[in-house]
């Protein structure tokens, strides 16, 4: 059965993982879109497409999360406007040079991750890492994100934080890969709105 953007987020608002991902797929050429034309403004400061990206996800989630039919809006437009805002802010963010862009954010980008928050959030081996949080710190960090995930997205994060490739994960929950990606890009935003990650 096919739905509009309206019952997808009707569906979305009441967690529906399936909807989320069909909005979040439906409008991810928007997404990238606006995310391009920005990024031709901050490559030279440097930040990667890939953190642009994000920042325009999170505009997304906030539409998303947001819209109410009953302003007699349209959802492309709103969401529009939304990715086009968090975008807005990104940018003066740079040019006023008080906050940095998570360059260093939690990656969930490949299989070979490099050394971050999560690569050693419960790791008991002795090594340099350990030094730079401790472990209540740790502890806190991954509760404040879980607390803002939801009950799937949760299931992916607990277990990329395992080491699990985005191909394991899709097996184990029985969803295809780019669903699997969808959500952990999502997750990426989430964390990234928190603001956790080395300035």
């Amino acid at each position: 059965m096919e739905y509009n953007d309206y019952e997808l987020v009707v569906l979305a608002h009441e967690h529906n993982e399936d909807a989320i991902n069909k909005l979040y797929e439906k409008y991810k050429p928007l997404i990238h879109s606006k995310s391009r034309e920005v990024y031709k403004y901050v490559s030279n400061k440097g930040i990667e497409l890939s953190d642009v990206i994000q920042e325009a996800m999170i505009g997304f989630e906030e539409a998303i999360r947001d819209f109410n039919q009953n302003d007699n809006a349209i959802f492309y437009t709103f969401a529009s406007i939304c990715v086009d805002r968090q975008l807005k802010s990104m940018m003066l963010k740079f040019s006023r040079d008080k906050h940095k862009i998570l360059n260093e954010a939690i990656s969930f980008d490949n299989d070979q991750d490099n050394i971050n928050i999560l690569n050693f959030i419960y790791d008991d081996n002795d090594n340099p890492e350990n030094e730079i949080i401790s472990k209540e710190d740790n502890q806190e960090i991954l509760k404040t994100i879980q607390n803002k995930l939801t009950t799937f997205e949760l299931d992916v994060f607990n277990l990329r934080i395992k080491g699990y490739s985005n191909g394991d994960i899709a097996s184990l929950l029985n969803k295809d890969v780019k669903s699997i990606d969808n959500t952990l890009q999502r997750i990426k935003a989430k964390i990234r709105k928190l603001n956790i990650g080395k300035n």
